[in-house]
């Protein structure tokens, strides 16, 4: 029978990478976290997820999910680019490139967590069939409409007094997105809205 996974926080320090995570590419498996920092910095949107996380702190409901490693420390075996984040922003050194936006993701924030909320599980196993469970059956993923009026509503409520630009900036530190990206969504959501208000359909 499989047991339920425990809850608890685990220093940063104790917390490692997954070197055969198979969304990596096969030649870095079983590479250092450097090498896997380096991949994820060129390859996975770490900065945005930095600003974000230092921003607004690491949430209790973004649990990593962990199995105790044969050294004493946790493996994460979902919650990789994560614990990248914030093992950048605790220790930038670990970084050989985008240096320069890694400073300037410091001097813009102010958390710098160290006690990491995560779900411990007995075998990775157990953690596959929970993130089958989660990803296809549990969490219905937002179509764009549904993003663009979530984005639209925080403007409103926060950034209307601000040009677009800088509010796609500090929405995009929030969720830990692009600011480009938000941008976008932002724009086109006003023109479905003039569409939509002038019945053009």
């Amino acid at each position: 029978m499989t047991s339920k996974p425990k809850y608890d926080t685990i220093n940063l320090a104790d917390l490692k990478l997954d070197s055969n995570n198979p969304r990596l590419p096969k030649s870095l498996h079983g590479k250092d976290e450097v090498d896997i920092i380096e991949y994820m910095l060129l390859d996975a949107s770490l900065i945005e997820l930095m600003l974000a996380i230092g921003e607004n702190d690491f949430f209790p409901g973004e649990q990593l999910l962990v199995v105790k490693d044969t050294d004493g420390k946790y493996k994460v075996i979902e919650g990789n680019r994560r614990l990248s984040a914030v093992k950048l922003l605790s220790n930038p050194e670990l970084a050989r490139v985008q240096k320069i936006k890694i400073e300037k993701v410091l001097e813009e924030t102010k958390h710098r967590p160290k006690e990491i909320p995560c779900l411990i599980f007995n075998s990775e196993s157990e953690i596959h069939n929970y993130l089958g469970y989660r990803h296809i059956t549990g969490i219905k993923e937002w179509k764009l409409l549904e993003k663009a009026r979530y984005l639209n509503g925080l403007r409103r409520e926060n950034y209307s007094k601000i040009p677009i630009n800088q509010a796609s900036r500090e929405i995009a530190k929030i969720i830990g997105s692009r600011m480009d990206y938000v941008r976008r969504i932002l724009i086109g959501y006003e023109i479905y809205s003039t569409i939509e208000d002038e019945a053009f359909f």
